[in-house]
């Protein structure tokens, strides 16, 4: 629903489809991404010690498997030089790594099998606003990571959807009306155009009024971090 099974594009591609990078350090956040923007967690120097991690990371399976899940997303993230000079200007990896070194390693972490990371990784770049929308749905919580910062843009976005789903409705509305305005109507057209249109009438009030809620929901929570 929010990504596909390890589709992941490089960090050129990124550029060419015009999608701003955005340092995170929050390891939730990697790879997600929502209109033109993704984030990116950097590479910790202490993941590419080897000692560092046969020591700390391989006896936590857990650990581990997520370890080389985020270094396994960095193979399919840095392809080509071009990739590693954009990762070099935006901080991704320690600055005393070269191509080469890179090269090797990216190779050896490209064989890993997805059976062997985090399920997290076993999906590449995911859609904030679809992960928002199952917190909202299937855990009761208004966000995953909260994208508008303020009204204005979060009311620009919500209306949009509304305006567009209005204009549908108002389309099939329209066409039940020329519909019943034909003589040759049967009765059980009629029936169909009249439950079809409180159908169409009762989704779009729902449809408002989860946004009036969420809005509402919304507004209180800010109230409530604002007074912390």
């Amino acid at each position: 629903m929010s990504g596909r099974m390890n589709e992941l594009h490089a960090l050129h591609w990124q550029r060419m489809a015009k999608r701003d990078i955005v340092i995170t350090e929050n390891p939730g956040l990697h790879l997600l991404w929502y209109d033109s923007t993704i984030f990116v967690k950097p590479v910790s120097p202490f993941l590419l010690d080897h000692n560092f991690f046969l020591e700390h990371i391989c006896p936590d399976d857990t650990l581990f498997r997520a370890a080389c899940g985020f270094l396994r997303s960095y193979a399919h993230l840095i392809q080509h030089e071009s990739d590693f000079r954009i990762a070099h200007s935006l901080g991704l990896l320690p600055t005393h790594v070269t191509w080469m070194q890179w090269s090797e390693f990216a190779y050896s972490l490209s064989n890993i099998p997805l059976s062997d990371v985090n399920e997290r990784y076993q999906y590449g770049e995911l859609q904030l606003n679809r992960i928002n929308l199952i917190y909202n749905v299937f855990r009761a919580r208004p966000w995953y990571y909260k994208i508008h910062r303020d009204y204005q843009s979060w009311l620009s976005y919500e209306l949009g959807f509304m305006f567009v789903l209005l204009a549908y409705v108002s389309v099939v509305m329209s066409g039940f009306q020329v519909v019943l305005t034909t003589p040759l109507v049967s009765w059980d057209i009629s029936v169909l155009c009249y439950w079809t249109s409180m159908a169409a009438i009762v989704l779009t009030v729902a449809v408002i009024a989860w946004h009036c809620l969420g809005f509402i929901l919304c507004s209180f929570l800010s109230f409530m971090q604002a007074l912390r």
